[in-house]
């Protein structure tokens, strides 16, 4: 089942039922209906039916839909694009020029996928699906700057490289919000946690960057893919911004003096938390902070001989 609102004029919010960090890595997805429909995000395979079900709900004819639309290519975001669409042969992938080669790569996605089951477990494939290729005759490759109309809006391209190299945010000229992906963080509401890391592979510098160029946009909304969407805009990308420099800072003084993966988690807990109990205990809990949060930085900094 999943959780069905409208986030803005026409624009519907599709996540799933419970807690967004305990659902996670399963995604928030949106359907923007106007004279060309667009599924901004997909989240992971298992979520397709999920999602079929929660369009059909709004009334909406799924066969009509002129794009599928991940903001980039991790599994959790991009995982349900090959099923959904060869579900839907008349519609259109769009991926950064230099993603498709990604998603449409069977030996590119296999390896993917097992860097997926090493953070989620051996049994990740059966608890949130397999992610298949994309044919590429399906893509719509697309630039920073390029527009994507849609009829009574457009969606202007960013890229917005840190978390992922070919991650794109997506700017709606109608309602002035913006489908941030996974370059501001994700937004756990419940406890009211900005939760802004850099996975394994991400550069934070860049993740960085991309936040002051989304800030510069001065949107209205955010449309988050892991959590909601919200209408603080300035002050959940300031947030993600002193929160983002302040982990980066931490993780690399600690990294640098040789300190322990669970003290170096528990100090990241602290930035993130903001002084509430309640978040504090719920990002302790969480199975995956220190093979996504810890690992991240450690990589990155040992890739760029900075440890």
């Amino acid at each position: 089942m999943a959780i069905i609102r409208e986030a803005a004029d026409k624009i519907y919010e599709i996540r799933p039922e419970g807690k967004a960090l305990e659902c996670f890595p399963l995604g928030t997805v949106y359907l923007i209906v106007d004279d060309n429909a667009a599924l901004v995000e997909v989240g992971c395979p298992v979520q397709i039916s999920d999602i079929l079900q929660a369009v059909d709900q709004l009334g909406y004819d799924i066969k009509k839909l002129s794009y599928i639309i991940p903001t980039h290519v991790h599994i959790d975001h991009a995982g349900g694009a090959g099923l959904l669409a060869r579900q839907l042969p008349q519609t259109k992938v769009v991926a950064y020029s230099r993603a498709v080669k990604v998603l449409a790569g069977p030996s590119i996605i296999e390896k993917m996928m097992q860097g997926f089951k090493q953070i989620y477990g051996d049994d990740a494939i059966e608890r949130f699906g397999e992610m298949v290729p994309v044919s590429e005759e399906q893509f719509v490759k697309v630039e920073d700057g390029d527009c994507i109309a849609l009829g009574n809006r457009e969606l202007k391209v960013i890229h917005t490289p840190g978390h992922d190299p070919n991650h794109l945010c997506f700017f709606d000229t109608r309602s002035r919000g913006v489908f941030c992906g996974d370059a501001l963080g994700a937004y756990f509401s419940e406890i009211e946690v900005l939760f802004t890391s850099p996975v394994p592979g991400s550069d934070p510098f860049l993740f960085l960057q991309s936040i002051e160029k989304l800030k510069k946009l001065q949107p209205e909304l955010v449309f988050f893919s892991h959590g909601c969407a919200t209408r603080d805009a300035n002050g959940i990308i300031q947030s993600a911004l002193d929160g983002a420099r302040q982990c980066h800072d931490i993780a690399f003084e600690a990294l640098r003096s040789g300190e322990d993966q669970k003290e170096i988690a528990r100090r990241l807990i602290e930035i993130m938390a903001e002084g509430s109990a309640l978040a504090r205990s719920e990002l302790s809990d969480w199975p995956y902070f220190i093979p996504i949060v810890v690992e991240g930085y450690k990589q990155y900094f040992k890739k760029n001989n900075m440890i």
